[in-house]
Order: C-alpha cells, then sequence, then structure tokens
C-alpha cells in the first residue's frame, strides 16, 4: 500500500513529494537505458544486413549446377549453407524485431505516457491547489455582516475548489500509484521477455545447424579426402616434372651439333618412349577399340599459303597411327597409357550432395569440345627428312593420299637418325 491515510497533510504531501522525485530519477535511468536499447537493435539490424549481404556473397560465389567453375571447387553444396545462413539471418531479424516491441517500445511508453501523465496530474494539482487556497482565503474574509447571498456565492466557489482539488489529488496519487506499481513488474517483464527472446534465437539457429551437422561433417570429411588426394597428386606431379626434366638432361646430350632441346615445353613428349614394345602394344589395342597418344608436343607447321609462313601447332599422334594438331595452346588433349579414375565413395548421403559429389568424381563438368585440325594416317603416308623448297634445317614432310605437311623440329630428325624407325612409327 503506497497510501495508507488519503488525508490531504504534510505527511501525505511529503509522500507524495518522494515518489515524484524517484520518478524523476527513475525517468533518466530509462532515458539512458533505451539510449543503449536503440544502439543493440540498430547493431542486430546492421547484423542481419551483414548475414544477409554474406550469404548473397557466398551465394554468388557457389555459382550453381550450370556453372562449370563452381561445380569445379564444390559451389553446388554452398547452396544449402546459404540457405541456412539466410534462415539464421532471418531469425536475428525476428530477434530484433521482438527486442524492440517489448523493450524499447515499453520504454518509451514508461517514458513518454506514464511519467508524462504524473508531470500533467502534478499542474492539475498545483493549479487546483492555487485555486482551492484563494477560494478558502476569500471564504474566510468575510465579514460578520456580509449579505447572505454573498456568503453563500463564496461557499459554494469553496466547495467547488475543493472538489477540483480532491479530484486533481487523486489524479496525482493514481498517476504515482501507477508508476510505483508499473515498478515492480514492468521492466521485469521486458527484460525477461528480451531474454527469452535470445534464448529462441539461440535454440532456433542451434537446432537448424544441428540438423544440418551430419551434413557439414560429411563435406568436412570430403574435403580431407580431397586434400589428401591432391596432396598425392601434387607429389605425383612434382616426381612426373623431375622425371621429365632428367629425361630432357639425358636426350640433351644426345642433340645433334651439341644442340640442346629447350626444356620450357616446345618439344616431343613420349608415353612409354623408352620402350619400342610399349609402342607396338599401345598399336596393337587400337585394334580392340582402345585409343593411346603415343608421342604428342609442339612443331613448327609450314602454312599451305603463298606466303609460306610457320606456325607452332601442337600435335599428336595415337596408337591408330593418326596424327592431329590443335590451333591453340590451351586445348591441349589428355595424355597416357592409362587413365587413373578415382574411386567413388560408396556412400555420398542423398539429393544435393550426392549428385556434385558424383559430377566431381566423374568430372561431367569438364565435356571440352574436340577442336583438332586436319587428321593424316601415317600408316598410310611417306615421311621424308629433307624437306623441298627450305633451307632450313630440321625439316622433314609427310606426304599424305590428301594433304602434305612441311615440319620443322630437332627432336624429330633425333629419332630418325638414332631409331631408324619405319615411316609408319617415325613419330614415335
Amino acid at each position: 500500500m503506497f497510501f495508507s491515510r488519503l488525508d490531504d497533510s504534510p505527511m501525505f504531501r511529503k509522500q507524495m513529494q518522494s515518489l515524484e522525485e524517484g520518478a524523476e530519477l527513475l525517468r533518466e535511468r530509462c532515458l539512458k537505458f533505451h539510449k543503449g536499447c536503440r544502439k543493440y537493435t540498430e547493431g542486430l539490424g546492421e547484423a542481419y544486413d551483414g548475414d544477409i549481404a554474406f550469404a548473397s556473397s557466398l551465394e554468388t560465389f557457389g555459382g550453381g549446377h550450370n556453372d562449370p567453375i563452381s561445380v569445379t571447387f564444390g559451389g553446388p553444396v554452398m547452396t544449402k549453407f546459404t540457405i541456412a545462413l539466410r534462415e539464421i539471418g532471418t531469425y536475428k531479424e525476428v530477434l530484433r524485431s521482438q527486442v524492440e516491441h517489448m523493450l524499447n517500445d515499453k520504454l518509451l511508453q514508461f517514458v513518454d505516457i506514464d511519467l508524462h501523465e504524473m508531470k500533467d496530474a502534478r499542474k492539475r494539482f498545483d493549479k487546483a491547489t492555487l485555486l482551492y487556497d484563494q477560494a478558502r482565503e476569500k471564504y474566510l474574509s468575510l465579514k460578520k455582516g456580509t449579505r447572505t447571498d454573498v456568503a453563500t456565492a463564496v461557499e459554494d466557489e469553496l466547495h467547488s475548489a475543493r472538489s477540483l482539488f480532491e479530484q486533481a489529488r487523486f489524479n496525482l496519487v493514481t498517476a504515482l500509484s501507477n508508476i510505483e506499481a508499473k515498478k515492480r513488474f514492468e521492466f521485469l517483464e521486458a527484460v525477461s521477455g528480451t531474454m527469452d527472446a535470445h534464448l529462441r534465437y539461440f535454440k532456433q539457429g542451434y537446432e537448424l545447424l544441428h540438423q544440418m551437422e551430419p551434413y557439414i561433417n560429411q563435406v568436412l570429411a570430403f574435403a580431407q579426402q580431397s586434400r589428401e588426394r591432391s596432396n598425392y597428386e601434387q607429389a605425383a606431379l612434382l616426381e612426373r616434372m623431375q622425371e621429365f626434366k632428367r629425361q630432357i638432361d639425358r636426350e640433351s646430350r644426345w642433340s645433334p651439333n651439341g644442340m640442346n632441346d629447350s626444356p620450357n615445353g616446345d618439344g616431343i613428349q613420349t608415353i612409354g618412349r623408352s620402350s619400342h614394345k610399349m609402342i607396338e602394344e599401345a598399336m596393337q589395342s587400337a585394334s580392340k577399340g582402345k585409343v593411346q597418344t603415343i608421342r604428342q608436343g609442339y612443331l613448327s607447321k609450314r602454312s599451305s599459303n603463298l606466303r609460306g609462313d610457320w606456325k607452332r601447332r601442337f600435335f599428336v599422334l595415337d596408337s591408330r597411327g593418326m596424327l592431329y594438331y590443335y590451333r591453340k595452346q590451351n586445348s591441349r588433349p589428355s595424355s597416357g597409357y592409362s587413365n587413373q579414375r578415382t574411386s567413388i565413395p560408396s556412400e555420398h548421403g542423398s539429393g544435393l550432395l550426392s549428385r556434385w559429389f558424383s559430377s566431381h568424381y566423374h568430372g561431367g563438368v569438364h565435356d571440352e569440345k574436340s577442336v583438332a585440325r586436319h587428321t593424316v594416317n601415317l600408316l598410310t603416308s611417306t615421311i621424308k627428312v629433307d624437306a623441298d623448297q627450305s633451307d632450313l634445317r630440321f625439316c622433314f614432310r609427310i606426304i599424305s593420299p590428301t594433304k602434305n605437311y612441311t615440319l620443322q623440329r630437332v627432336q624429330w630428325i633425333r629419332w630418325i637418325g638414332l631409331k631408324k624407325l619405319p615411316a609408319s612409327l617415325l613419330l614415335c
């Protein structure tokens, strides 16, 4: 009970003054707290914008199933992560809205409505007190000989002023008691409701990510396997490059006239070049439908136009005896006797992840169109070492029933001189 006695007395006035001072101090605290809450909700709004921006940038980075670059680094797998991040961002926006409604709005309502009503009640009470004091003084100042009608009018005015005074006093008492009552539950409800909103926010985020945990672990496990596989492939590539350099060094000692082949890739790479038997086996396997690359590398090719200029082309000789070349340097075919295929794990989950695993392992997004030009069959062609109408060294001609080629390369001449291969295997 805030007011044990309601009669107007100095104790009653002191009690009202104490409650008003406490309300004013509470008002200052509410304004400071509201300022901090507003910064917090603004931060939540900015965090939501950041979450959505991050999800959008991840979505753009991940691309989609139709993006060949995206599929190579797992973009389709990231789609599910993008959806989860957007959902978490939505949870954060809901949290911001709840804090705004339960805390910020409550604080503003307390300051702008409850405390404002108290101030208005105080103003009306002061005004009614002044009128009541004036009416009372006027009534007490009446003389004994005052006419009855005048005295009655002054007395009625006094009763009216006192009625207004009591009404204003009780209005102020009601406003103060309302503030005191709300102090007991209003802020506890607002703050505890805000904490409950945080609890539901983190709980929803946890449940969402907990459901995704098997998927996340699966992707992490695959990434670890890919890392180990890449390390193995890098080590194998390094070993192959070292072996290639050693082979070039050995061939450089055999080059005619002391000339060295440049190790910059302008050479003829062979698969199984050290074994003539392997070449014969590869050509025999071609009859069974298995085509393999025997030799490949860059040669200078003389154009058939009037200028007869030389252009650098990438040539490939397969086990069928077919020779063809590519116009662009980046359009190289894969070489090798065997094509290692990585084993696919038996289980990759279902849906999006399994589909991406399948396309990733099988390389389904790397279907490049062939850009080979002018194929010639060496089994039906003649190869002459001395190219007519050319004063350049290391030139030779391939004469086929359909077209003639004038080519140039030091290493080809060395193979002719050292291996003494028949024309059908000259390029081997």
